[in-house]
Order: structure tokens, then C-alpha cells, then sequence
């Protein structure tokens, strides 16, 4: 490819340069599979987190297995990053055609950077913000009669540019290639090749932003934070069958569960990966699994075996949008029910939530510490916002001692099942150990483990095995986060992944103080009472079409003059949408 200049439309404002006290900065990268976006997207929080700052990026892409659109939100900037904000600073895209699957996710501002395919010449759609700006065009592919024929890489003919705009030097953004592609010497020399050709052009404006904290932090996904937090915590075992969003939790834990002692097997599909789970605890190790919503409709029966054999698991559901299949690359809210109802028959678990990445390892230790201390299964709820999402973070350290199980030694006494057990629990017994050999059923069993049909036995094991369930809401009554003033007039109640718009939202909004549960069951209901006094107005915001969290409140305690403000979609909400769905509910 030539050494083309930019070309530039003039705008009727010129870019302002007065930007480098920015403390944040938006980017949006959209092409279609195959033009590397997510490698640019990679190798630019990369180079963000080497200079020290903090920042994220999320992906968007179709359903398809290979090809369609993609996009990457990233933003970047001194403080801790957890919303990846509302209008685009820096917007490129290699195809305007990929653009329209993307509505809503890229708002423009005027003086936003634009840079796109030279041979793109129509004009960008009314939805995406004011055009008369200028708009910067790179010849990033070669069309001959109508059709792209295959050239430089487009992802490092576009590093290069982002580079020249934020005023990152180029010996910074080789490196990142070569911790790339260092394995491929031919692949390198040909990325190395073209981001040295784009970076000889005529560069778009700068649109720096203030330098970072000047020691060098590192990224990682939420589905990377889960799996580590959960080797932090002591696990030892996982079994897990591939599904999006949550697959790579298994792949990281392939990489890494072994050098802590532990292991990984794919089983065949979800129902045997539970079933292993509950096999390894069985035996004395502690397992997970993770999943999404179709592979936690088939553990359902397997969840509940674990609560009734008493054998601690942990699984993590990586929310989709739902039903059936639904849309496997969507992010939604809306498996509060079943995470918390379903099943047939009464059995207790617990169920968290996840705030963001930060967060997840946080969320797995108190997870394995409910399950290992009190011998339920507990289900922690990611999304895809969060699974997919890579953030900057500060370097972790974390020397916490794993919690352990209740085993049984010799002089104990009590029956495997023995319903005195304080708080519900008895002392773990660990086959192969002296004493160790019980029987653990799915069925209804006495003390000693033998199946039984007697009712009164059954309404014994119920209420002990539920007293775990009053035990685990006394240790985790202060497991919650609150935002803003705490005398704000209006409230919001939210979970997950709302987090990080809730956190940017009461900053602008002093008016409104935010309640987040961290356990969503079971829920830390007298903390929420208390923090409602005196509210004039409340909302419960959530993903999900049927307002799942305001209906489960709603059985918990009296939500008289708290409104719903909820749906679906598949993409998360931005402020101005949230504004405005508070504004109709209040009207």
C-alpha cells in the first residue's frame, strides 16, 4: 500500500488542543470479522496499562460463528475505569456499511476525531452525532471493481494513526506487537511493516490525554478475574463444558488451575460437569463450574443434589440474553430467578453478584467461603458485560488463606446428617479417611444417611438444612454498596453489572444515592430498609424485560412507592437512556 496522506474534510470547529488535562477519553473501533479490531483494541489497553493508566474495553460482535460485524468501546484514563461512557471522543471505522448493527453504542460530540476508509464516501448516519466535523480518511483497504483485496493488516495500519492522535510513542506499540506475534517472525515483520507505513502519513490531530500514573499496571477480563479468584480461594477441581460468555474461565483455569496443584476436565455437557463437581467435593476438593443460562438450565437437577447431599459447589453463571438460545454475544440480567427459585423441592443456596472485574476475585473468595463453611451449592452471577469486558487494574496481591471445610475427626461423634448441627452444618466426613465412609444420597436420608420416607424426618432435614440459609444471612447482612449522599432525596436500586454506570451516574447527579447488593440471596433486606428512610422516590433499575429484582423485592418487604425501571435489549444502558427512563416513570 502507498504511503497515502489523510485527506481531510474541513469542520466548521477545529478540534480543541487544550485536551491533555483529559482525564478520560473514549474510543470506538468498529470493522467486520477478520479486520483484527479486538487485537487493536488488545494491544491499545495494552500500551494504556504499560504507561499506568487505568481504562477498559468492551467488545460487541454478532452471533456468527466467524465473519459480521465487530466493534470495541475503550476508554481510558488516569482514574479507575468501570463505564465505558457515554459519546465517543475518538471514532474509527474501517466500513460504514458494519456500522448500523452498532446503534446506540457510538454517540459522537463536536469535536470528536473521526477517521475512516478513504473510499468510504458517504456520510456518517444522523444517529451518530453531529457531522460537521472533521472527518480524516486512510486508504486502510484496496478496492478494485467494488471488492477489498486482501492487503495490509488493517489493525496495525490503524495503531499507527491512534498512535500519531494520543501522542503514544511508536517504540511502545512495537513492543506490544512483538509480545504479539514475537513466535511468528514472518507474521511480525509484515504487522511491524504496515504500522510503519501508516505512521509516516500526515497524522490526524492530537488528542492526548494527561500521562498515567507512571507505574505500569496490567488488564484482565472478568472471566480471567473469576478464574483466579477462585484458585485464590482454594479451588482445586473444575469441570465445565465450552459456552459463551463464559468460556474462558475454563481456558484460563486450563493454563493456570495446575500450577496450583489442581485440575480441569471438559466434560461432555453441563449435567456432567456439575455431577463431576459434586464428585471431587464428595471427596473432599473444592470444585466449581461456570456456565450460561442454557448450560444452568440443565444443572438444575444437579443443584439441587448438591444442597441435598450437602456437598459444597460453586457455580458461576456468565448471564446471556435469554430464552432457549437467545443471543448468545448479549449481556442481560435475567437469570435472578432462576438462580434464586429454581429447583424442584425446597433447598437453600446462596446466589452473588458480580460488580465488575476488580470485583470478580473479591466475589469468588466469599463464594467458596459460603459454600466450603456452609455445604450448599452457591451461584455466582456474572453477564457478558462483565465476562468479555478487559479492564486496567492495580497489580494484585493477595495472600488470604483458602477457607476450609468442617472434617470430621476421630472423636466428633455427631451423624454425617445429625440435625443438631449448629447453624445446620455437621462435620464434613472425607471417604478414605478413618470414619470417613457414609452414605450421601439424592434421596430423603436420616441422620446416618439411609433413604427415608418419613415425613417428619423430611420436615427436620428441611429446617436444618435451612437454618444454613438464616446462619449465611446474619454473616453477610453487610455484603452491599451504597453511592452518593446518603440523604439524597431519590434512590436507585441496582445489581451487577449496573455498578459502573450507577458509580459515574451519582456523580453528576448529587440528588440520588444508589444501594447494590452483593449477595442477591439471601438478600441483606434490613440493610435496604434502613437505607430507604426518608427517600422521597426510589427505583429499582435492572436488566431484564420482566423486572426480576423489583418483583423479588417486592415478596421480601413493602416497595410501595418504588417503580421498575427495567429492560432488556442485549446492550447495556448509558446515562442519557437512563435519565430519560427514570424521567417516564416518574411522569
Amino acid at each position: 500500500m502507498s504511503q497515502t496522506p489523510l485527506s481531510t474534510t474541513p469542520a466548521s470547529a477545529a478540534v480543541p488542543r487544550g485536551l491533555a488535562e483529559s482525564h478520560s477519553l473514549v474510543m470506538a473501533l468498529v470493522g467486520s470479522g477478520g479486520d483484527g479490531v479486538a487485537l487493536l483494541g488488545d494491544l491499545m489497553l495494552r500500551m494504556a496499562a504499560q504507561q499506568g493508566l487505568y481504562g477498559m474495553m468492551v467488545q460487541s460482535y454478532g452471533p456468527q460463528i466467524r465473519g459480521g460485524e465487530s466493534a470495541v468501546i475503550l476508554r481510558i484514563g488516569r482514574q479507575e475505569t468501570v463505564y465505558e461512557g457515554d459519546r465517543t471522543d475518538i471514532f474509527l471505522c474501517f466500513r460504514l456499511a458494519d456500522l448500523k448493527r452498532f446503534q446506540g453504542a457510538v454517540r459522537l460530540h463536536p469535536q470528536s476525531v473521526v477517521i475512516q476508509e478513504e473510499s468510504d464516501t458517504g456520510d456518517l448516519p444522523e444517529w451518530i452525532g453531529r457531522s460537521d466535523r472533521e472527518t480524516y480518511r486512510y486508504p486502510f483497504a484496496k478496492i478494485e471493481n467494488g471488492i477489498e483485496v486482501p492487503g495490509d493488516p488493517k489493525n496495525m495500519l490503524a495503531l499507527a494513526l491512534l498512535c500519531r492522535v494520543l501522542g503514544w510513542p511508536a517504540a511502545l506499540a512495537r513492543e506490544a506487537i512483538g509480545h504479539r506475534f514475537g513466535s511468528r517472525p514472518d507474521v511480525l515483520g509484515r504487522n511491524l511493516a504496515a504500522f510503519d507505513r501508516a505512521l509516516a502519513a500526515a497524522p490526524p490531530p492530537p488528542f492526548p490525554i494527561a500521562p498515567g500514573t507512571g507505574r505500569s499496571l496490567f488488564a484482565e477480563t472478568g472471566n480471567e478475574a473469576i478464574a483466579r479468584g477462585a484458585i485464590t480461594a482454594g479451588l482445586r477441581f473444575f469441570a465445565g463444558y465450552p459456552i459463551t460468555p463464559s468460556s474462558e474461565i475454563m481456558e484460563t483455569l486450563i493454563d493456570e488451575l495446575p500450577l496450583a496443584g489442581g485440575c480441569v476436565v471438559q466434560a461432555e455437557d453441563e449435567i456432567a460437569a456439575l455431577g463431576m463437581v459434586l464428585g471431587a467435593s464428595f471427596g473432599g476438593v473444592p470444585g466449581m463450574t461456570a456456565t450460561s443460562g442454557p448450560g444452568l438450565s440443565l444443572m438444575t437437577e444437579m443443584t439441587g443434589l448438591s444442597s441435598m447431599a450437602e456437598l459444597p459447589a460453586v457455580i458461576v453463571d456468565c448471564q446471556r440474553a435469554g430464552p432457549a438460545t437467545g443471543m448468545p454475544s448479549r449481556t442481560e440480567q435475567a437469570d435472578l430467578y432462576h438462580a434464586v427459585f429454581a429447583g424442584h423441592g425446597d433447598f437453600p443456596r446462596a446466589v452473588l453478584g458480580v460488580f465488575d472485574v476488580v470485583h470478580a476475585r473479591e466475589v469468588m473468595y466469599k463464594a467458596f467461603t459460603l459454600s466450603e463453611r456452609y455445604q450448599l451449592p452457591v451461584l455466582v452471577l456474572s453477564d457478558a458485560y462483565i465476562a468479555q469486558r478487559r479492564q486496567i487494574r492495580a497489580p494484585v496481591e493477595d495472600s488470604r488463606v483458602p477457607p476450609e471445610r468442617l472434617v470430621w475427626k476421630p472423636g466428633m461423634g455427631p451423624a454425617r446428617f445429625d440435625v443438631g448441627g449448629e447453624h445446620g452444618v455437621t462435620p464434613f466426613r472425607v471417604p478414605g479417611n478413618p470414619e470417613g465412609t457414609y452414605l450421601a444420597a439424592g434421596i430423603e436420608h436420616t441422620q446416618e444417611g439411609y433413604p427415608t420416607a418419613d415425613g417428619t424426618i423430611h420436615q427436620q432435614m428441611n429446617a436444618k438444612r435451612f437454618r444454613k440459609l438464616e446462619a449465611i444471612a446474619r454473616d453477610t447482612k453487610d455484603w452491599f454498596r451504597t453511592l452518593g449522599a446518603p440523604h439524597a432525596p431519590r434512590g436507585i436500586i441496582a445489581w451487577g453489572s449496573q455498578y459502573g454506570l450507577m458509580k459515574e451516574w451519582v456523580a453528576g447527579h448529587p440528588e440520588y444515592r444508589v444501594f447494590l447488593p452483593e449477595i442477591l440471596h439471601p438478600f441483606p433486606i434490613a440493610a435496604l430498609d434502613a437505607w430507604r428512610k426518608n427517600l422521597e422516590s426510589a427505583a429499582v433499575v435492572e436488566m431484564s424485560y420482566q423486572g426480576q429484582l423489583h418483583r423479588t423485592l417486592a415478596g421480601l418487604t413493602d416497595l410501595s412507592g418504588v417503580v421498575s425501571v427495567t429492560r432488556s435489549g442485549g446492550t447495556p444502558m448509558k446515562q442519557a437512556e437512563l435519565e430519560r427512563l427514570l424521567d417516564e416513570r416518574r411522569s
